[in-house]
C-alpha cells in the first residue's frame, strides 16, 4: 500500500506543514517510477485522512477545517497528479487538468464528511 510509508512518516510532527511535507517527500520515493490511478486515489485518501486528522484539534468552524483539508487535496493533486499520465497523453492532459482537479476536489469535499467518523474512531 503506497498511503501508508507517507502517513506513517507525517505522523509524528507538530504543524499541518510539516506534515504535509513529509507526506509529500516519502509518497515521491514511493512513485519514482510513476503511478497507476489506484495508487494515486490510495495518496489522495490518504491526504484526505492526514488533513483531517491534523485539522480536528485546530480551534475552527467546520468550514474553514474543510477548507485546510482541501488545500492538502490540493497540494497532492498538483504534486502527483501528473505522475499517472502516460507521455504520449500529456497534451490532452494539459487541457484537461483544471477540470479533473476541480472534480477531485469535489469528490474529497465528500470524501471529507464520510471519513471524519473514521478518523476520530481511529484515534
Amino acid at each position: 500500500m503506497i498511503g501508508e510509508a507517507p502517513l506513517a512518516a507525517a505522523a509524528n510532527l507538530d504543524t499541518l506543514e510539516q506534515q504535509v511535507s513529509s507526506f509529500c517527500t516519502v509518497a515521491k520515493l514511493k512513485s519514482a517510477d510513476g503511478l497507476t490511478l489506484a495508487e494515486f486515489s490510495e495518496l489522495t485518501l490518504s491526504a484526505i485522512r492526514l488533513g483531517i486528522a491534523a485539522v480536528d484539534a485546530v480551534p475552527a468552524d467546520g468550514a474553514a477545517k474543510k477548507a485546510l483539508v482541501l488545500d492538502v487535496v490540493g497540494h497532492v493533486f498538483d504534486t502527483f497528479a501528473d505522475r499517472v499520465i502516460p507521455f504520449p497523453l500529456l497534451p490532452i492532459w494539459w487541457v484537461s487538468k483544471p477540470a479533473i482537479r476541480s472534480i477531485v476536489l469535489s469528490l474529497s469535499s465528500g470524501a471529507v464528511e464520510s471519513l471524519l467518523p473514521l478518523v476520530r474512531i481511529s484515534k
